[in-house]
């Protein structure tokens, strides 16, 4: 997938440094429900994300590289609906510049329309102030807050927004034919 600015992409082999620096620095563990890993763990991560079909690295088409990574996985809340969730991660360097706002309403858009997708959702920490105003920025509608849901980096325990947006609500925003 491709936006004015950036490339959405599987892995590839060449991204292990670059997903090394990225996924272990302090500001991504900060608020994502990851640990570090080491080199190999890294290694043995993008080898995984080649062969997935729901893993997107963010490439700057300008630099050509990786700024960031979104993952699209099953809706584990809901039962029996079409559904998916999307978590995602950007480099400290790169935010508040557009890019994840960019990213994702491109992978809104292909859940919505190619992937005919009823529901997307997705869980921010409470305390995540930045990516809150983006979800809702984006149409996202709060759903609830999960309380002591996630022990995160540093064992830190953190409170669970709920967000999602459904399929209706993607197309009156956007102005989709949804009589087509």
């Amino acid at each position: 997938m491709e936006t004015e600015r950036l490339i959405l992409r599987a892995a590839r082999p060449g991204d292990v440094n670059e997903i090394f620096e990225l996924r272990n620095s302090e500001y991504v563990l900060k608020y994502n429900c990851m640990s570090k890993l080491t080199a190999e763990e890294v290694q043995e991560m993008v080898i995984k994300d080649m062969e997935s079909d729901s893993v997107y690295y963010i490439e700057l088409k300008d630099a050509q590289k990786i700024i960031g990574v979104i993952g699209i996985d099953p809706d584990t809340l809901r039962y029996g609906v079409n559904s998916l969730s999307a978590s995602y991660y950007l480099g400290e360097e790169y935010s508040s510049k557009g890019y994840m706002t960019e990213a994702l309403r491109e992978i809104i858009r292909y859940v919505f329309e190619e992937k005919q997708t009823e529901v997307l959702s997705v869980r921010v920490f409470k305390d995540n102030m930045a990516s809150r105003r983006l979800v809702e920025k984006l149409g996202f509608i709060n759903e609830g807050c999960i309380r002591r849901c996630v022990k995160g980096y540093q064992d830190i325990i953190y409170d669970d927004m709920i967000y999602s947006i459904l399929k209706e609500e993607y197309e009156m925003r956007n102005g989709v034919n949804i009589f087509n």
